[in-house]
C-alpha cells in the first residue's frame, strides 16, 4: 500500500473516533488536543485536495502551519492547563495588537496582565524534547529537529515571498525565460511528514481518552514504508 492510502486510511480511523472526542469542562486541555488534532486532519486533507489540482508545490504552506498545530496540541497534552493558559496569553496578546493597530480601543481580557507573552515556536520546540522523554518515548526525541527541518524549510520553500517560492515558477533559458503556473514541488510526498506528525499526535490524543492506539500501528509503518512493528508503539 502507498503513501497516499496510508494517509486516507489514518484519516478515516481518526474520523471514526469523533463521537468519542469528548469531555467535561475540567478536562479542558485533552479536549483541545483533540481539537488540535481534527486540525491536524484538516490541514492533511488540504494536503491531497493540492496534490489533485496539481498544486503540490502550494502543500508546504499548510505543512508548516500543520507541524505548528503539532507542537501546540503536544504541550496541551503534556503540560495540560500551564500550556493552555501560555496559548491564551498569545491570543490575547494578537488581539490586542490589532486593536492598537486598528485603533479599535479594545483591551480584551483585563485580568490577563502579566500573563500575556507572545508564543516563540523555537523555543516552544526546544521544550519539547524533555516531555517526550518523560512520556516514554524512546530514542531521542527532538522537537527542535522539526523546527529546522519542517518550519525553517517551508519558510523558505513555501511561505516567504522570495525566489525559492517566486522562482519556482520561472523557466530558464540560454535565449529567453519564460514561466510555468504550477511547478513541481520542491519535495516528494508531501503529504508524508504531516501524516507522521498526524499519527504521532493521536497516539497521545487517543491514550487520553482511554482508547486503543493498535490500529495506528501499520497505519504508521506504511506511512514508514515498513513493515508493521510488534511492540505496540508508534514513533
Amino acid at each position: 500500500m502507498g503513501i497516499r492510502e496510508a494517509v486516507y486510511r489514518l484519516l478515516d480511523l481518526l474520523e471514526a473516533h469523533i463521537p468519542s472526542f469528548r469531555s467535561a469542562p475540567d478536562m479542558a486541555p485533552r479536549q483541545f488536543a483533540a481539537a488540535g488534532l481534527m486540525r491536524s486532519c484538516a490541514l492533511l486533507r488540504g494536503v491531497l485536495v493540492l496534490e489533485d489540482a496539481n498544486l503540490a508545490h502550494l502543500a508546504g504552506i499548510l505543512a508548516r502551519q500543520h507541524w505548528e498545530t503539532w507542537l501546540i496540541s503536544l504541550h496541551v497534552i503534556l503540560r495540560g492547563d500551564e500550556a493552555l493558559q501560555e496559548i491564551a496569553g498569545d491570543d490575547i496578546y494578537w488581539k490586542r495588537r490589532l486593536s492598537d493597530r486598528l485603533k479599535l480601543g479594545l483591551t480584551y481580557h483585563e485580568l490577563w496582565e502579566g500573563k500575556v507573552v507572545k508564543l516563540n515556536f523555537k523555543s516552544l520546540a526546544e521544550r519539547l524534547k524533555p516531555l517526550l522523554i518523560r512520556a516514554g518515548e524512546s530514542g531521542d526525541p527532538d522537537g527542535a529537529t522539526g523546527y529546522d527541518i519542517t518550519y525553517s524549510v517551508q519558510s523558505l520553500f513555501a511561505v516567504h515571498a522570495g525566489l525559492a517560492t517566486i522562482g519556482a515558477h520561472l523557466i530558464y533559458g540560454p535565449q529567453e525565460w519564460s514561466v510555468e503556473p504550477n511547478p513541481s514541488p520542491p519535495f516528494p510526498n508531501v503529504a508524508q511528514t504531516p501524516a507522521l506528525h498526524t499519527a504521532h499526535l493521536a497516539n497521545y490524543v487517543l491514550k487520553a481518552f482511554a482508547l486503543s492506539t493498535d490500529p495506528l500501528q501499520p497505519i504508521w509503518a506504511e506511512l514508514l514504508g515498513q513493515q508493521p512493528a510488534n511492540d505496540g508503539s508508534v514513533g
